[in-house]
Formats: C-alpha cells, sequence, structure tokens
C-alpha cells in the first residue's frame, strides 16, 4: 500500500473591528490512498483526511466532477487502520455509493427530497455493501459492520439518517 502526502499552507482570518487579522497555520498532512481498486467494481480516488472523529467516518462526494471518497483519519484509526474489516465494510460502502448512484443524484435533486433520499441511499449503500463484502467472501467485514452499527451509531433514526435498529435490519435482510 502506497501513501502519498500533501501539506497544505491555510490562511485563517479573523475579523476585528474594521481590519482583518490573517494568521497562516500548517494542517496535518492529506493522504491519497493507493489501495488500487475495490475487487470487481474499479478505482475511486480514495482520501484520508486529517480529521476529529466528529463527523462521517467517510463521505463519498465529487470533487472537480470526479469522484472521491473521504476517509476521516480519527474514525479509521478506531476502526483498526487502513485494512482492518471495518475499514474494508466502510469501503464497500463508500463505493457502494458511487456506484449505485446515490452522489448524482444529491446533486441533481430538490432540496426537499435531500432527507428522505439520503436516508434511502444510507440503506441501499449498507446492503449493496453486504453483498458485495458476502460475493468476494469478506464475512470478517460484514461482521464489523454490524459491529459498527451496534456500538457507534444511536439505535433510532437522527438528523435524516437511519439508526442502528433500521440498518441492522436491512443488512439482514440483504
Amino acid at each position: 500500500m502506497h501513501k502519498s502526502t500533501r501539506r497544505f499552507s491555510v490562511l485563517k482570518g479573523v475579523t476585528i473591528g474594521a481590519s482583518l487579522l490573517v494568521a497562516s497555520y500548517s494542517i496535518p498532512a492529506q493522504q491519497i490512498l493507493n489501495l488500487g481498486p475495490l475487487p470487481g467494481v474499479g478505482q475511486i480516488t480514495e482520501i484520508l483526511e486529517p480529521g476529529n472523529g466528529q463527523g462521517f467516518s467517510g463521505l463519498a462526494t465529487l470533487y472537480r466532477g470526479q469522484p472521491v471518497i473521504l476517509y476521516d483519519s480519527v474514525w479509521i484509526e478506531r476502526f483498526g487502520g487502513i485494512g482492518s474489516p471495518a475499514f474494508r465494510f466502510i469501503r464497500a460502502h463508500e463505493y457502494a455509493h458511487h456506484f449505485r448512484g446515490h452522489v448524482l443524484a444529491q446533486y441533481s435533486a430538490p432540496p426537499q427530497t435531500l432527507p428522505t433520499l439520503s436516508y434511502e441511499s444510507e440503506l441501499d449503500a449498507d446492503c449493496a455493501a453486504v453483498k458485495y463484502l458476502r460475493q468476494v467472501g469478506d464475512s470478517d467485514a460484514i461482521q464489523a459492520g454490524y459491529q459498527i452499527y451496534q456500538t457507534m451509531i444511536p439505535p433510532q433514526d437522527l438528523n435524516g439518517r437511519p439508526g442502528s435498529f433500521v440498518r441492522i435490519q436491512k443488512m439482514n435482510s440483504c
């Protein structure tokens, strides 16, 4: 596994009265993960972002029109690091968002439909990840997915996202 590293200098501005105070600071390096394509699926650029473990563990999105998956470095370490069964589940889940059209659908959908679209796309990505991992014989990653949802996600739906109860039910039906 090869990782390339980039360091960015960021300007942060604070307005004080009528003047702008600008300070330069460095953020930890962003790592482009060269993990190769997901077997039988294809290749998407994957980036390990310096994170805080407060947001999403992975995020399927577009950058300059190209599919990208961003991973939060803190979450990935909690899951056992790159290559761990939990990472393999998250990776399959995020790939599913791209290959099942969820990302493009969210960019083109009317804003009022986004909460429902996001909710359904999460369940669909879970199911697609389970089916893919079953197909390639990675039962450890599937079990890690169950463990993530049982231990790290609230049981009830929250902020338009399915809770662990619904997600586990969906995974069981895939």
